[in-house]
């Protein structure tokens, strides 16, 4: 079935609230079938069934045919295509039930099969092309899950139509006369293709609107009057009346769907999603009840479950346990989804975009525990701040491209140089901060760490030499109740004091170290 993502909607677009259908048109079709049906239990059978059943049947699909040709001239695009197509395929069957009308009404004889069969078969046929070129969305739906509605819902329908009208068919005719045999099974095998693809346009479309689902509810009216007027075709007993009604409501209700009102586009909402694919997972179940109902029912009552009918049984049955199957692993992959997602934004609230370093948010949770750990256990901890020097003048010369590489490069070398549990944060530009914890000998540490971003590194063909100065703030037993906004300000402090002594080289924090006014928090931190 052919898929659309971005559904088209009509032209002109009436005003009005949601989607409705005219008062008068509602009501005229409503006033037209208790018209007919009044008519079937008052009128003599006779006069009935050759007057008013073949006007009825002739008004109904060509008042269908003018308001869903109208609706056509309002749209664009596949939704054109698929109201053009509907409104020919009632126009057929007009066609045939006009040939039909004149011959019952004037009492010349109706061989079948007639003239007028080619009008009836011609409608379902074009039905169904209207349908597939109905657009639709498809929702989050894979391949093989609408793959597998249509199967069982085709199994369902036709477990239904076996039962009834098909089954009938196949064993009160026989081949004698191929067209008549094959003319015969045209019918209900039709029927079943146009419910099939009813049921899966409705459970495809994301919103269905008011007109689609008028056009699927006409389509299975007629669908069953058809295949109730072939088996009684083939079993010599159709003799019209009420039964004619459904070809007359079906027809009228295609007619209101070509005059239903089109609401404006409705923002979706987590709330109208869910409730779409509910629908769609539930809709192809509906076929599947009905029939599992119908044949529980048939044996119940006697009927002789035939070789077809429990193959079509087992089929439908196998099939609701593939698409639980399906469905399952579904949830499964979902939820795996799901859980790496979640994984994957709790890294990128934590870490640096650029670097996959530690980030300000994660470095001060970090030197927050590791602060209330040296409040009850006095060991030292050490805070490295480092600023590259000079990294303006890579970014000037050689662009932020080669920038952001050297950034790259440094966190690498930083990570190699330090331990697995130490935390190493970008702050953001080009500063970085380092969390030792436990700080058992910081000098070698930052050591390690300068000695590894020395090492110069090739930017757009140039070996670009990197020097960095580092502030260090080591607390020790003998400050405890060291709070995170001064350890903060200390570490700055001496980093600044290492940019004013020459750059490249190690400052670390001293009582008497004097706080310089350059010295700040860096943007983002909080204190605790």
């Amino acid at each position: 079935m052919a898929v659309s993502a971005h559904p088209v909607v009509d032209r002109r677009v009436r005003s009005g609230a949601a989607a409705a259908l005219p008062p008068v048109a509602a009501g005229t079709a409503g006033l037209f079938v208790l018209g007919c049906l009044i008519a079937s239990l008052t009128l003599p059978g006779d006069l009935y069934s050759r007057v008013v059943t073949n006007v009825a049947q002739f008004v109904a699909p060509a008042v269908a045919a003018v308001t869903l040709g109208l609706r056509a001239r309002r749209s664009t695009g596949r939704l054109l295509a698929a109201w053009t197509v509907l409104a020919v395929g009632c126009g057929c069957w007009a066609a045939g039930q006009a040939w039909w009308a004149q011959q019952e009404i004037s009492g010349a004889g109706i061989p079948f099969p007639s003239v007028a069969d080619i009008g009836y078969l011609a409608f379902p046929v074009l039905a169904a092309v209207g349908l597939l070129l109905y657009p639709s969305d498809g929702g989050a739906r894979g391949r093989w899950r609408r793959t597998s509605d249509a199967v069982m819902t085709s199994a369902a329908v036709g477990l239904v139509s076996w039962e009834t009208a098909l089954g009938a068919i196949a064993d009160r005719t026989t081949p004698d006369e191929p067209l008549t045999w094959v003319l015969f099974l045209a019918y209900p095998v039709l029927d079943v293709v146009l419910i099939v693809l009813a049921v899966l346009t409705a459970a495809r479309t994301r919103n269905p609107r008011l007109p689609l689902v008028l056009v699927c509810a006409g389509l299975v009216a007629l669908s069953v009057s058809d295949s109730a007027f072939a088996y009684l075709q083939a079993t010599m007993s159709y003799r019209g009346g009420s039964l004619d009604l459904g070809w007359v409501a079906g027809f009228l209700l295609l007619a209101l769907a070509g005059l239903a009102r089109t609401p404006t586009a409705v923002p979706e909402t987590p709330e109208r999603e869910a409730t779409a694919e509910l629908r769609a997972d539930l809709l192809p179940y509906l076929p599947v009840a009905v029939a599992l109902v119908a044949t529980f029912v048939y044996a119940l009552t006697g009927g002789q479950l035939g070789i077809v009918a429990v193959s079509l049984s087992v089929v439908v049955i196998g099939l609701i346990l593939v698409r639980q199957y399906v469905t399952l692993r579904e949830n499964v992959r979902l939820n795996r989804e799901l859980v790496q997602r979640e994984a994957l934004l709790r890294h990128q609230a934590f870490h640096d975009g650029l670097t996959g370093l530690a980030n300000r948010a994660l470095f001060l949770d970090r030197l927050e525990h590791a602060l209330a750990v040296h409040r009850r256990e006095p060991r030292p901890v050490a805070l490295v701040f480092l600023d590259l020097d000079d990294f303006k003048v890579v970014n000037d010369t050689l662009g932020h491209a080669a920038g952001d590489a050297l950034l790259v490069e440094v966190a690498v070398r930083l990570r190699g140089a330090l331990r697995t549990a130490d935390t190493v944060a970008r702050l953001g530009g080009d500063e970085f901060a380092v969390l030792l914890d436990p700080a058992d000998d910081v000098e070698a540490a930052i050591t390690r760490a300068l000695d590894a971003l020395r090492t110069p590194v090739v930017l757009a063909g140039t070996p670009v030499p990197v020097r960095a100065s580092a502030g260090v703030c080591v607390l020790g037993p003998e400050d405890p109740s060291a709070r995170a906004d001064a350890v903060l300000v200390r570490a700055d402090t001496a980093m600044y004091a290492a940019k004013r002594a020459g750059k490249d080289r190690v400052v670390r924090f001293t009582p008497g170290l004097p706080l310089q006014a350059g010295a700040r928090e860096p943007r983002g931190v909080l204190t605790s």
